[in-house]
C-alpha cells in the first residue's frame, strides 16, 4: 500500500496568494477613507468639546469665557484655529490678561489633513464667546450665530467637511459638501 500525502500543490498556493493579494489591493482605498472619515468626525467633536467646555465654564464661573485661535497656548493670536484656547474673561475686554484671567483650556486639532476654518461671522474678530448666562456672542459684532468648518483634505468634496455651528447657547454639527480648497461656512 502506497502512503499518499496531503497538502497544497505549489500552483493552489499561488492561486491562494493570487486571490489574496487581488482582495487586499480592492479593500485598502476603502480602509484609508474610513480612517480619513474618522479623523474628520473625531476633530469636529474636539471642536464641539471646546465648545461646550467654554460654554459650561462660562456659566459655572459666572462670567464670560472665550474661545480663540492661538499660536503659543497663552494669548489669542492668529487665524488658524487648529490650535485654540478658551479663558476666562473677567475683565470683559476679550484678551487674556494674566492678572485676571485664566486659561481654562488649551487644545490642538488632530493633524493629518484637517484643517479648521472660521465661519465669516467668526472670522471678523476671530473670538467665539459665552456670557454667563450661556448664550454666545460669536466675532466682533453681537452675532448670535457662527461656528467653525473642519474639514479633511485626504477626503472626495462631497464628504469633507463638518461645520460645527453655535447658535444662541446651541453647538451643533452638519455635514456639508465642502470644496477641494476646504471652505468656511457662511453665515
Amino acid at each position: 500500500m502506497a502512503v499518499r500525502w496531503r497538502g497544497f500543490t505549489l500552483v493552489e498556493l499561488m492561486i491562494t496568494v493570487a486571490v489574496l493579494a487581488i482582495v487586499v489591493t480592492l479593500a485598502a482605498p476603502s480602509f484609508s477613507d474610513l480612517i480619513n472619515r474618522n479623523r474628520l468626525t473625531a476633530a469636529a467633536n474636539e471642536v464641539v468639546g471646546a465648545l461646550q467646555t467654554a460654554r459650561m465654564e462660562a456659566v459655572r464661573r459666572n462670567t464670560r469665557v472665550v474661545l480663540c485661535p492661538s499660536t503659543d497656548g497663552t494669548s489669542c493670536s492668529g487665524a488658524d484655529w487648529q490650535r485654540l484656547i478658551a479663558f476666562s474673561d473677567a475683565d470683559g475686554d476679550v484678551t487674556v490678561d494674566a492678572d485676571d484671567d485664566e486659561i481654562i483650556r488649551d487644545m490642538t486639532v488632530s493633524t493629518g489633513g484637517i484643517v479648521v476654518n472660521p465661519s465669516s461671522n467668526t472670522a471678523t474678530n476671530q473670538r467665539i464667546s459665552f456670557g454667563a448666562s450661556g448664550l454666545a456672542r460669536v466675532g466682533a459684532g453681537v452675532a448670535r450665530e457662527g461656528g467653525l468648518s473642519v474639514c479633511s483634505d485626504r477626503l472626495d468634496a462631497a464628504e469633507n467637511t463638518r461645520d460645527v455651528v453655535v447658535a444662541v447657547s446651541r453647538v451643533s454639527v452638519t455635514t456639508r459638501n465642502g470644496s477641494d480648497a476646504c471652505s468656511a461656512r457662511t453665515d
